[in-house]
């Protein structure tokens, strides 16, 4: 009985989904239709069992369906991670859509670009909302 109930489990975990898949450069944005060519800035979001990509934060947040699983690109290791685990910066450097816009796990990191670039650190949900409200 022990052993059917661990391969049930291992059949189970096997069907689970693995997060979103790896962003390719030169894919084209869900939301401007740009290509993306940047990983520090790409992110994506699943849609209905698919998942929409973008090449930026910017055009992420402006998807006024943009809910769901959402995953950022944490800059310095230009992999994806869950939007509510990293922190992301609104600073004056350059990012895809010119927004200034970009994801760091680490809140040091996150705080130490904020200051050079005379800019701020929040969440991604703030950040989204903030959007929201500025649409017509």
């Amino acid at each position: 009985m022990r052993r059917g109930a661990t391969l049930a489990l291992a059949g189970l975990l096997s069907c689970a989904p693995s997060g979103p898949p790896a962003i390719r450069v030169g894919a084209p944005c869900a939301g401007c239709d740009m290509t993306i060519g940047d990983l520090r800035f790409a992110c994506e979001r699943g849609a209905g069992g698919s998942w929409r990509q973008y090449d930026s934060i910017e055009c992420l947040a402006r998807d006024s369906a943009a809910t769901g699983a959402i995953f950022l690109a944490d800059y310095d290791a230009r992999t994806l991670a869950p939007a509510e685990s990293l922190w992301v910066v609104k600073g004056d450097f350059p990012s895809p859509m010119g927004g200034g816009l970009a994801a760091f796990r680490d809140r040091a990191a996150a705080g130490d670009i904020a200051a050079r670039t005379h800019g701020q650190v929040g969440r991604f949900a703030d950040l989204a909302a903030a959007t929201a409200a500025e649409r017509p």
